[in-house]
Formats: C-alpha cells, structure tokens, sequence
C-alpha cells in the first residue's frame, strides 16, 4: 500500500482533481455526486439511500461507482471523477500519510459485533487441517490487497488471540477469485467481506477468525473521503453529503430488513443468501477514537511510519 499510495500521488499530482469547477446539477436543482465505493454489503446504504431519497432530500443526486478495494477508490475520489467515495481507514491513512490531499468526511462502516455476526471472515477448507487460529501460523491468506485492512485485521486479531503472525504470506486475489484459489490450494485461507462470507459457509468453508470482530469490534473501519480541492470549493454540497450518510446510516441500522431488499434489487447480491448475510454496524456518530487505533495499528505493522500530526485536521466538516 504505501508503494500503490507513492504512485498515486504522483499521478494524481497536489491538486485533488476539478474540485474548483461549479458542481453540476440536474434541471431539477439536485446536485450531482458520483460516489465511488466497493461492490460488499457494506455499501448497500448508498442505495438506500437513493431508493428512500434521502440524498434528493439534502440536494444531491447520487449516481453509485464499484472498484475492487477501497484502495482503487482513491485516485478516483481525488481526479474528480468521484467527489465522494468509500475506502477502509488503513487505505485512508496511507493515501494521507503519502502526502495525497484526502479528507474524511463520515464514517461508513464498523464490524459488528461477535464473531458469529461479523461481516468479514477468514475461512479455510473443512478437510485443510486448520482447525484453530495457532494452525495459520506460516499460513499463506489472501487479501484482495496488500498492505492493507485485511492484513492488520489479521495481525491485530492474531496478537489479540496469542497467535504468531511474523510468517504470514499474503497473496493479494479479488474476493471473486479466492474461492476458487482456496479450492485448488493456491491459498491456505481467504480473507473475505459480505456477501462473499455466507456463500464459503453455506459450501462447508470453517470461519476460523472473525477478522473485524477479533481486532477492532464496533470501531469505524471506514470513511466516505473527498478531495481537499472540493471540499474546499463546495462545502455546502459536503456538508450536505455528511448529513445526508447520517440520516441513511441510521435508517439502515433501523431497517435492515430494506437494507437486505435494496442490496438485492441493486447489488445483485443472491436473494436466497440475504437472511444469511451478516450486517456490519452502519454508524452515525465518531469519536475519532477508533482513527487513532488505526493510526497506531498501521504504524505498529509497517505500513506507515508515523501517525498523523492531527487527526482533526483529517476531516473536511468540522462542527
């Protein structure tokens, strides 16, 4: 990551994309925002959000971009082709701490909240031999990137359960390859997101680490980001973009029953698995606690070398 973050801001240059234009609007007066995030369960507020207008309540007409990772959503965020877009906190603080001008504006997701309800897993063949986290020690998982979320998800709950990580290998996959390189024993374990979890389960896959849970339960894991150039040429359309994620957040975690109809209707996820899919929290308010948990995670396992200065200053709304 901190290599991917160092060519990024070599092709994204210091400026943050075409922030200083007039934002375009529809003939109706609705502000128009791509909003560039990854094709998990966690993003399925986003099309709550547009089903329930929720977003045309606060001015914004939202149009829905997927990448791969969080990772990839960054160039994107910051060239302007998304104005807002979802990455983990670990990309985040990397991309930062390469000098790319990124700024927090609401959090998006955080792992809920035992290790049966987590939204991730780290699952294995049921015939592989690993029957318990000690088993993995010199394992080789794949993660859909390196240097990232999973990674430290892996180590911290690895250090939290007694558990040596220092011989991990990593093989960086797309969560739609990795079943098929867990089957052919390309990979000893796959690090996996909903709703990609449920499906290994329902084929006899062990989960045998909550990943989120067992490392940072309940703490915000992610951020809808802009660049810097447009959130200081539009804060009124950030602003509003904020409160808008925190009206949809909370009639997500109120209703998640219509968070699984949308995520179905719009995502495409598997209507025969959605009452199995585990839910991540989808939070509203921030301490910045968990930020700075992160911060000393990326730092204690080499993915940056220090913490940031200030981490209020990380955000573009400050209230």
């Amino acid at each position: 990551m901190v290599a991917s973050a160092a060519a990024l801001l070599t092709a994204c240059g210091s400026g943050g994309g075409s922030g200083s234009a007039e934002p375009a609007t529809t003939d109706g007066g609705l502000v128009k925002v791509n909003v560039g995030t990854i094709p998990a369960i966690l993003s399925a507020p986003l099309f709550v959000g547009i089903e329930e207008g929720i977003f045309e309540k606060h001015g914004l007409d939202v149009t829905v971009n997927f990448a791969d990772g969080g990772a990839a959503v960054i160039p994107s965020v910051l060239s302007g082709e998304n104005q807002f877009g979802y990455s983990n906190t670990v990309s985040q603080l990397a991309a930062i701490d390469q000098g790319l001008p990124l700024k927090l504006v609401q959090p998006a997701w955080a792992p809920c909240c035992t290790p049966e309800e987590d939204d991730h897993g780290l699952l294995v063949l049921p015939d592989s031999g690993f029957d318990e986290p000690k088993d993995l020690e010199g394992a080789n998982i794949a993660v859909n990137t390196l240097q990232n979320i999973g990674e430290v998800h892996i180590r911290r709950a690895f250090d939290n359960l007694g558990v040596s990580h220092e011989n991990l290998t990593w093989t960086q996959l797309p969560f739609s390859d990795m079943g098929e390189a867990l089957a052919r024993g390309d990979v000893d374990a796959i690090w996996v997101s909903e709703p990609h979890r449920t499906p290994g389960l329902n084929k006899g896959w062990k989960q045998i680490v909550a990943p989120g849970v067992q490392s940072f339960p309940d703490q915000v894991g992610g951020y809808y980001s802009t660049s810097q150039s447009y959130a200081e040429a539009n804060p009124d359309v950030v602003k509003s973009f904020r409160d808008a994620m925190i009206e949809v957040n909370t009639f997500a975690e109120e209703n998640p029953a219509r968070v699984g109809e949308v995520a179905v209707a719009e995502m495409g996820i598997d209507a025969a698995i959605i009452d199995q899919v585990n839910f991540p929290k989808f939070p509203v308010e921030d301490d910045g606690q968990a930020l700075r948990d992160y911060g000393a995670a990326v730092v204690q396992y080499g993915i940056i070398d220090e913490e940031p200065a200030d981490y209020d200053a990380l955000f573009a709304v400050k209230d």
